[in-house]
Parts: C-alpha cells; sequence; structure tokens
C-alpha cells in the first residue's frame, strides 16, 4: 500500500508541474497569434517599411509585447482599434523600454511617448493618449528619433499575404 501511494505522490507531482509550466507558457502567449504585416512610416520625404505584428482583438491588445526581452530597431507592434479609443497602455510584464505613437484614423501620428518598464508590477503607470486614437504603434525606445520620425508622420500597414 505504501508503494502504490508514494506512486500516486509521484504521478500527482509530474502531472502538476506539467500543468505548471503549460499555464506558465500560455500566460506569456503564444507569439505565433499574431499576425504579422507590414508598415510603412513617411515623413517630409523619408520613409522607412518596417515588419510588424498586430494586435487587432482584445486577447492580443493585452498581451502587446509582454515578456519579450528585446526587440529589434526596425520592428514593432501596431494596435488596430475598430473605432476611437482612449484605452491606456502599461508596461506590466513588458521588459523592453519602447516608445509609443497614437495614431488617428487617416493614419496620422500626433503623440508619441517613452514608456519604460514597470518596476512595480502592482503600481504600474498607466500610459494614456491626449485624446482619442485609432492606432498605437510601439517601438523600441529611441526609434523615432533614431529614424528622423516626429508629430505629423503618417503610416500605412498590410498584413502579410495581403
Amino acid at each position: 500500500m505504501k508503494k502504490r501511494t508514494v506512486l500516486f505522490f509521484i504521478v500527482f507531482i509530474v502531472l502538476l508541474v506539467i500543468t505548471m509550466f503549460s499555464l506558465f507558457s500560455f500566460g506569456k502567449g503564444n507569439l505565433s497569434k499574431f499576425p504579422r504585416g507590414k508598415l510603412l512610416i513617411t515623413q517630409e520625404g523619408r520613409s522607412l517599411q518596417i515588419p510588424i505584428e498586430i494586435a487587432d482583438k482584445e486577447e492580443l491588445w493585452t498581451l502587446g509585447l509582454m515578456y519579450r526581452k528585446s526587440i529589434p530597431w526596425e520592428y514593432g507592434m501596431l494596435f488596430v482599434f475598430p473605432y476611437d479609443t482612449n484605452a491606456g497602455f502599461w508596461m506590466k510584464d513588458t521588459y523592453v523600454p519602447l516608445d509609443i505613437a497614437f495614431i488617428s484614423a487617416d493614419g496620422i501620428i500626433f503623440n508619441i511617448q517613452r514608456m519604460e518598464p514597470c518596476k512595480d508590477q502592482e503600481n504600474c503607470p498607466v500610459y494614456y493618449s491626449p485624446k482619442p486614437y485609432r492606432y498605437a504603434l510601439e517601438v523600441k525606445a529611441g526609434f523615432f528619433e533614431k529614424y528622423g520620425f516626429s508629430l505629423g508622420a503618417k503610416i500605412k500597414y498590410w498584413k502579410d499575404g495581403n
């Protein structure tokens, strides 16, 4: 009987570990869930095309760039909303400093803010646009300065395969 109890206990622990690993992995998000595409940013004769991930539904809006240890300079995540919104962004479980550009329905950047990783996971600051926006673009902090884009720049995007 004692061997059976020990065996049961071992099986229980193994199943618990597998379950916890699965939940932990799911919580970090399956990065393949994000549609991929390209974004073209233009301003005063300059242009740059970068690959993007597209967060175009609630579960993806919530995940964003969380858990990334790094992102390339020429890479971003575009949040696409079906309506103008005032939703805020935060950096909980986000390890890379980011710039966020708030963008109107016609693709014009009207606000850019620097977002720092959240040190206190319980009291993360929330970053808000000064007015409703349709899109938000998150890129590595310093992106806009590095490539010379600022307020008034225009974006256009498309999903891969389109």
